[in-house]
């Protein structure tokens, strides 16, 4: 069953699940398959299915909704196929296959977790997301209930970006996407025409080539805060940032996945606002994790927080704290 995480927030969305069937049989199974969900949930009709041949895949597409009274809180959702003779699965086998070690199997239940999270989202009519590497963030935004568009070669080029109420960069995106590097000028205009540009992590590519507005630089160590509980300062408590929708306070740090950030700037223009600050036990403060400048009329932010763990992790505070960024303005 896919996803593996979903955030919703409190009272709204929709979690679409996929469930996918495989057939280890030499003779026909055929059966239903269904969801199991949390009392209360809108449960779909069952659907059949027929497998016929060995290695056979049938794919099944649920929608269900969590009630509006739903407390905050984490919600198993799981797939289930139950054939002709009443045996029931529900059990997922994934391969493990790289050149470096032996193939391994593994096995984990066809379940999805859904978090359900005290949550207000920017009034956004359309996000563009420029997808970076390994990238799953916008699958998670969507989910969220986000309207979500992935920018193509053809909108960068000459589409346009005047409809995008933000534009996200997705980590490491200006090394994976040559158009990107040739039109960075377009999001630059983007953004001096009233635009929200929001870069996420990059190498030294996007460093050296200069596309941010204003010099930004790396250093060599790779400034980054490697414990996923580390105290986090606020800088700038009155950014939009920290404040609206979502008043981000020190429960919205609790729960991050493997690390804080990383690839933070070393040093910034005088144009950039830091608006948080973050280190490892016995390390100084890393204040490049988050960036702001007022650019002509609009705004362009740097975001080396570690948001590509954190949503299709499903983590709240680091969703709230995403969210406000879509429909933050730097400060005059």
């Amino acid at each position: 069953l896919t996803p593996d995480e979903v955030l919703l927030p409190l009272g709204k969305g929709l979690v679409t699940c996929t469930v996918t069937l495989e057939h280890g049989g030499q003779d026909t199974t055929a059966g239903e398959v269904h969801l199991e969900l949390p009392d209360g949930w809108s449960k779909p009709e069952a659907k059949p299915f027929t497998l016929t041949r060995p290695d056979e895949t049938q794919v099944f597409t649920f929608q269900v909704r969590p009630p509006v009274r739903t407390a905050t809180g984490t919600f198993a959702v799981r797939g289930v196929a139950v054939d002709s003779r009443g045996a029931s699965y529900g059990i997922g086998t994934f391969v493990v296959d790289y050149p470096h070690i032996h193939p391994r199997q593994y096995t984990r239940p066809a379940e999805a977790q859904v978090v359900v999270a005290d949550m207000t989202l920017p009034p956004v009519r359309a996000i563009g997301y420029v997808r970076g590497a390994a990238d799953h963030e916008p699958e998670a935004l969507i989910a969220a209930g986000l309207p979500v568009t992935i920018l193509d070669s053809a909108t960068l080029a000459s589409g346009d970006l005047s409809r995008f109420d933000a534009i996200v960069v997705g980590p490491r995106a200006y090394e994976i996407d040559t158009t990107l590097i040739d039109h960075n000028d377009r999001l630059l205009a983007y953004a001096r025409n009233g635009g929200r540009v929001m870069v996420q992590y990059q190498q030294q590519v996007f460093f050296a080539g200069n596309y941010a507005p204003f010099p930004l630089s790396l250093d060599r160590r790779n400034d980054r805060t490697t414990d996923e509980t580390a105290p986090v300062t606020m800088l700038s408590p009155d950014s939009p940032d920290l404040r609206s929708p979502n008043l981000i306070g020190p429960a919205d740090w609790n729960g991050w996945i493997q690390e804080r950030s990383l690839y933070c700037a070393h040093t910034w223009d005088a144009a950039y606002q830091p608006i948080l600050a973050m280190a490892d036990p016995g390390e100084a403060p890393i204040e490049g994790c988050l960036l702001e400048a007022r650019v002509g009329r609009g705004s362009w932010a740097y975001n080396a927080l570690a948001f590509h763990r954190q949503l299709p992790g499903g983590v709240p505070g680091a969703f709230r704290l995403f969210v406000n960024l879509l429909g933050s303005r730097a400060q005059p």
